[in-house]
């Protein structure tokens, strides 16, 4: 029987992600994809910055800031009851915008139909087994791992495989999840949706706009319409009424639906396709998000309405966080608490973020709400999204949940390490650029204790030898003094934090409870 160290099912943007976040930790990975290709829909169109901060980590970012969506200079995201009507409402697009002062990274716009070969291609060159037509048909859960029966749908051929991990990452209906026999919570279907693809030429009722997305609602229809290239080819996500299906969409209906979201009656349409099976709107969170050695991520964990570029992003940060720790349990240096860690952490922000993004449908689509008290925690979420307990050490800091201000991070254990500027040999870079390394440990100026890290991954900075912080903000952001010192997991999260200098026993025993050593 085969073995492998992580076996990751599904290949979209999580289950790919996931494969080149191990491969940069150096744990090999068999990736298998039920779907012969890579999906050519654009779907999600963004990444935020927070998600490029952990493509950033694994030395991907420049390659996806070379690819640009086609609707990267689209701005417009708006509400009217037809394209050719006046907007009822238009919500801010961060496309446009430029750095963000909490980030050294800025939204890359990339559909995921040009991300996901992208990823993929990054994979398989690290060293990850990506098979597409493959598929997990059964899985066997044990304590030290999982034994899976893989399907080629090409030949038809079974073969058991063993590994010592599994990444569940097989979508929105994951299969492989409910063979674990892991629910979800109950929700309200928001809407049932057909695409429609077609081409016509609407620089008329466009009106010299750029439209990212404009949801269109009259009492003869509702959609959301998006470009496909920029210029021509466009979709609309039609709601289901009660009781249709895809058969009812003939080219004639969709013609008539479209010019009346549109809101001219003789335009020229051409119908390419309609999508062969109807998609949901909803928010779901799976109850758990481990099952022993199975880990549960992405859409397969939490299913959330496209608003806001939050799924793709939470889907990414849910693997990043499970493969540094689970590339250190690999490797013999962390206890197996460290996993349970995963699942402690993610599921509660899932949670918050699925009932944010509902909340955000809601708002778009028209119902009663305050668009911008919802964009500021739209971005207090995106960077600000704390840690109630897991692999860190408190300090006693109150720490707000599940959010704090990122304008004002407190830089307590269980949150986000802030960005500050510093430099390092004489080149200034961003303390979120320690991420994707082991645990970094930054003291200050006085700082003289030593400690033994022969046998756990920790890299040492002390400020004013290999680091300089010329403004002091380092210091202040952190809430240390010259001798004191904070402790920085691989995913850019605050894991341990003393203003002032410790006992020498100190230190090396919050690595091991970090590590649950």
């Amino acid at each position: 029987m085969p073995e492998v160290p992580v076996l990751i099912a599904g290949g979209g943007v999580t289950g790919l992600s996931a494969a080149v976040f191990l491969a940069w930790y150096g744990v090999p990975a068999l990736l298998v994809e039920r779907h012969s290709e890579p999906s050519t829909d654009p779907r999600a169109r963004a990444l935020n910055p927070r998600t490029m901060e952990l493509y950033r980590a694994v030395g991907v970012e420049q390659t996806i800031g070379q690819v640009r969506s086609l609707i990267a200079d689209h701005t417009i995201v708006a509400h009217a009851e037809t394209l050719a009507g006046p907007e009822r409402l238009r919500l801010p697009n961060r496309l446009d915008t430029g750095p963000d002062s909490l980030s050294p990274c800025r939204w890359a716009a990339i559909d995921q139909n040009q991300l996901e070969p992208l990823l993929r291609a990054h994979a398989v060159q690290t060293g990850a087994d990506v098979r597409y037509h493959h598929e997990v048909v059964a899985v066997d859960n044990e304590p030290d791992g999982v034994v899976a029966v893989v399907r080629d749908h090409s030949t038809g051929r079974e073969e058991r495989v063993r590994a010592g991990y599994l990444v569940v990452a097989d979508g929105a209906h994951s299969p492989v999840r409910r063979m674990l026999d892991v629910g979800q919570d109950d929700s309200d279907l928001l809407a049932r949706k057909v695409n429609i693809y077609f081409d016509a030429d609407l620089r008329e009722p466009l009106r010299g706009r750029k439209i990212v997305a404009l949801t269109v609602s009259n009492p003869a229809v509702h959609g959301f319409l998006t470009s496909i290239d920029g210029a021509k080819r466009w979709r609309f996500a039609v709601s289901l009424r009660p009781g249709e299906d895809v058969a009812d969409f003939t080219d004639e209906r969709c013609v008539h639906l479209l010019r009346t979201a549109i809101g001219l009656e003789n335009l020229p349409i051409v119908i390419d396709h309609v999508s062969e099976t109807p998609w949901e709107i909803s928010g779901q969170v799976a109850h758990r998000m481990r099952a022993g050695r199975a880990f549960i991520a992405g859409d397969a964990a939490h299913v959330m309405p496209p608003v806001g570029t939050f799924g793709v992003a939470t889907a990414v940060q849910d693997v990043f966080n499970l493969a540094w720790k689970i590339a250190l349990h690999h490797r013999g240096v962390a206890g197996p608490g460290l996993l349970a860690t995963y699942e402690t952490e993610r599921l509660p922000v899932a949670r918050h973020t699925t009932a944010l993004t509902v909340e955000r449908y809601g708002l778009v689509n028209g119902k009663p709400g305050d668009a911008r008290d919802s964009a500021l925690r739209q971005r207090a979420t995106m960077f600000g999204y704390t840690y109630p307990e897991g692999a860190f050490v408190p300090d006693g800091t109150p720490a707000p949940h599940p959010v704090e201000d990122p304008d004002h991070p407190t830089a307590a254990p269980g949150c986000r390490a802030p960005h500050v500027t510093v430099e390092h040999n004489g080149t200034a870079l961003s303390t979120l650029d320690f991420m994707g390394r082991g645990l970094v440990l930054v003291t200050g100026t006085r700082w003289q204790q030593a400690a033994d890290f022969s046998d756990v991954p920790v890299e040492h900075h002390r400020i004013g030898d290999t680091l300089h912080d010329p403004t002091g903000e380092f210091a202040r952001r952190y809430g240390i003094s010259d001798d004191g010192a904070v402790l920085i997991r691989p995913d850019g999260f605050v894991a341990w934090r003393s203003p002032a200098t410790p006992r020498p026993d100190v230190l090396r025993a919050v690595v091991d409870q970090v590590l649950f050593r």
